[in-house]
């Protein structure tokens, strides 16, 4: 397959940026004489369609990546990449931030005229309620989680009742109640 031209990127540009996917508009905005026509063409050739369904593929994020990043706003603690100087002065090591990856949990960095440096976080507030939201945590739906003092409660319980059932001569059968992860 042939690369694109210099005309055919600007149209996946525009096509997939200011003309929100409009070929007819991607094309003018790109330069071709008869836009009409001209981008529905360009839609049909596979090297063009190839760089947009490429484009759309790698911009677009997984479900469970965006969870992962609201859990990192969440859960953050940036306490080790701050260096408190012994004037009570401190350094954000953002080369460090970068390098790990967490440079989304930065919404903003300001340096000032006097050369200080104001660095604003991602509120962590509505991301906890994100994540809330997700685990069903305000409508009761919620996992609760199973302690080892109500697994000992229910199997007294229960032993107590499989007693009085053989006793009255009922069978056993299949053991009932609450099952997840014990803690």
């Amino acid at each position: 397959m042939r690369p694109l031209t210099y005309r055919q990127r600007l149209f996946v540009e525009f096509y997939l940026g200011k003309s929100a996917g409009c070929a007819a508009d991607a094309a003018r905005r790109a330069g071709y004489a008869s836009p009409h026509p001209g981008g529905q063409k360009l839609l049909k050739k596979a090297a063009v369609r190839a760089a947009i369904d490429a484009r759309l593929t790698s911009a677009a994020m997984a479900s469970s990546e965006v969870l992962a990043r609201i859990t990192d706003v969440a859960s953050a603690d940036l306490t080790k990449f701050i260096d408190v100087k012994t004037a009570g002065e401190c350094k954000l090591d953002l080369k460090l931030i970068k390098s790990m990856g967490l440079g989304h949990l930065i919404r903003r960095v300001r340096i000032r005229k006097d050369g200080t440096q104001e660095i604003e976080l991602e509120s962590r507030l509505p991301a906890l309620f994100k994540l809330g939201d997700h685990y069903n945590l305000w409508d009761g739906k919620g996992d609760r989680p199973l302690t080892m003092v109500n697994v000992a409660m229910y199997l007294k319980e229960r032993d107590e009742q499989l007693r009085r059932d053989r006793a009255g001569g009922k069978p056993a059968g299949e053991v009932p109640g609450p099952t997840g992860a014990i803690q």
